[in-house]
């Protein structure tokens, strides 16, 4: 006798929303079609797959009766699985769970290799069951996500459309450079300061999330805690940029005069989301980049190569952050479903990046949901 081998399937969030309203229309059509699809993937021992993302996004739908029809439609599909939390809670984790667990391996197994990185976390990485069981009919779970999750829209709208940004003009200026600034004297910050606010508030309009809400006083806001940094960092005495330099957790060995800001901001970003998850890590322990490199974790580099590229794009998205914590994914499971530009982008990175793309599934665009089960039968 063979045994079927569980195949897990990540659809996008905006599909799932899809065959749940296939799923109760009132169409015998349309019914139909989605139920056959949840039907298909049961005899072919595919398990839709879930995410914290794919439950924020599913639930911050503005519409109640559209959000109680999806946690029903959740409660009536045979085969799931969830990214399991790495505190083992009852929760789908998300992406801070997956560098976690590759962090973990890491640190605790000595591996280094991104091939074997992605063989150890596999086997414990995904949780499974039926949707009954997991999706309880619960106000006050509901409620939570609910509340949690537009919160996180707002954060991810303000983050992306603030990432696109560069109202200094010092993206591409190196080190070296920098530190041959004169130093701006302090009668002048406050005018420098409104020019900062106004240039950050016509690129926020121009290139920021379509629903970026008051980019005027985000820009004012964004401009005024620069301010309060800088003369915090006047209280210190000495060279600002130098004090800047060593403010952040990023060693000085690994600074360089060619390096660009752009290229800086980079590895402080790494360094404070090392550090935020080393504390998660069980046991806790203190990391540093030097213990760490920036390359280390798949799962990171891929997510920073799509935000890279992402934030090239004429009008960015705060559903870019959403994709990019899907897309590492492609690692762990046998297929993706990502929206058409992501598909783009990540055709890109395949190309460019060898390494990352010998590690890669199957992903594929999102199109008629009745054909992705082909996948699974070739």
């Amino acid at each position: 006798m063979t045994l079927a081998i569980p195949k897990i399937l990540v659809l996008d969030s905006a599909t799932i929303g899809k065959v749940s309203k296939d799923y109760w229309d009132s169409n015998i059509f349309l019914r139909n079609k989605a139920r056959t699809f949840i039907n298909r993937l049961q005899y072919l021992s595919v398990f839709v797959t879930f995410t914290a993302t794919h439950l924020i996004e599913l639930f911050r739908y503005g519409d109640e009766q559209v959000v109680q029809a999806r946690l029903r439609f959740l409660r009536r599909i045979p085969l799931i699985a969830w990214l399991r939390s790495y505190d083992n809670s009852q929760l789908p984790g998300g992406i801070p769970d997956l560098l976690l667990r590759e962090l973990h391996v890491v640190v605790h197994s000595k591996i280094r290799e991104w091939r074997e990185i992605v063989d150890a976390v596999r086997p414990e990485l995904w949780e499974m069951g039926i949707g009954s069981k997991t999706f309880l009919d619960n106000d006050e779970f509901l409620s939570d996500i609910k509340r949690w999750s537009h919160h996180l829209l707002e954060k991810e709208i303000y983050t992306e459309s603030i990432a696109r940004t560069d109202p200094g003009q010092m993206s591409d200026v190196k080190l070296c450079e920098v530190l041959r600034l004169p130093l701006r004297a302090k009668e002048e910050r406050d005018a420098y300061i409104d020019r900062f606010a106004q240039e950050l508030q016509k690129q926020l309009e121009q290139h920021g999330d379509e629903r970026f809400d008051n980019p005027q006083k985000a820009a004012i806001d964004f401009a005024n805690s620069t301010l309060q940094d800088v003369k915090a960092v006047d209280e210190i005495g000495g060279n600002p940029i130098q004090i800047l330099l060593k403010s952040v957790d990023v060693p000085l060995e690994l600074l360089y005069p060619e390096m660009t800001c752009r290229e800086f901001g980079e590895l402080a970003i790494y360094a404070n989301r090392l550090k935020k998850i080393s504390k998660s890590l069980c046991p806790p322990i203190e990391l540093t980049i030097n213990d760490i490199p920036p390359d280390t974790l798949p799962s990171y580099v891929l997510e920073r190569k799509l935000a890279l590229i992402q934030r090239k794009a004429e009008r960015v998205s705060g559903s870019n952050m959403g994709d990019r914590h899907i897309t590492p994914l492609i690692f762990y499971s046998y297929g993706v479903e990502v929206d058409k530009r992501t598909y783009e982008l990540l055709n890109q990175v395949r190309r460019k990046e060898p390494k990352l793309a010998s590690l890669m599934g199957k992903f594929f665009p999102s199109s008629d949901y009745s054909q992705i089960p082909e996948l699974f039968e070739e």
